[in-house]
């Protein structure tokens, strides 16, 4: 009985780790960021910033576990949002790491070309950022520019962790050449203010490329 269990556990353990494919890639792509906010504060008020273009660059593991897999990578992540208001314009650039983690879900797999698609959370951490504001307001220039102050103090201007949920829907080529659109929906209030109505959550979406190498 013993010699049984014995032969079926690694039986099960042989097929358990073959059907495990661990590969790393690295991926780079392009994003557009924003704030959404109803802060009366602040040159973004009453309405959500408009989208900023940044770039994103890093490595991505997967792990392939027949129909699902498990993708979990490391950023350098350029955000930021912008607005322009009674001829004010705003830009607030900021630089992150972001850990996005996807459970994802293989809906075509043809000769080894898949189409996917899965959802997950992200973690950011914000290193640095710099505000500019530009423009003319009753007759007089204003053309400022600011490190911002990341923490969470009451001092600081905005916290330095975010999360949130992502979404992705992506292809990969039998070849391991990948290409994913993706979209995130910041869940936590990044604002170190305490007036009413003045939080502030990011969103953004991106279009990134990656290749695959199987380990």
């Amino acid at each position: 009985m013993k010699k049984y269990l014995l032969f079926a556990s690694v039986l099960f353990l042989a097929e358990h780790s073959s059907a495990q494919k661990l590969s790393i890639a690295p991926e780079l792509g392009v994003q557009m960021y924003k704030v959404s906010t109803g802060s009366a504060d602040t040159l973004f008020a009453g309405s959500d910033a408009d989208y900023k273009m940044g770039y994103r660059a890093g490595v991505n593991v997967a792990v392939d576990l027949r129909k699902f897999s498990i993708h979990a990578g490391a950023f350098y992540s350029a955000k930021g949002a912008k607005s322009d208001i009674y001829g004010l314009k705003a830009t607030i650039n900021t630089s992150h790491i972001d850990i996005p983690v996807y459970v994802n879900y293989t809906i075509i797999n043809k000769k080894g070309n898949q189409l996917f698609a899965g959802v997950g959370p992200y973690f950011s951490y914000c290193m640095s950022g710099k505000a500019k504001v530009k423009g003319s307001v009753l007759g007089f220039n204003i053309d400022e520019s600011n490190d911002l102050n990341i923490g969470s103090d009451a001092t600081d201007q905005i916290k330095s962790m975010d999360f949130g949920g992502n979404a992705n829907i992506g292809f990969i080529s039998s070849l391991g050449l990948y290409a994913r659109a993706s979209y995130s929906m910041g869940f936590a209030n990044i604002s170190n203010s305490s007036t009413p109505d003045s939080e502030l959550k990011t969103r953004g979406f991106a279009l990134s490329v990656g290749y695959q190498v199987k380990l």
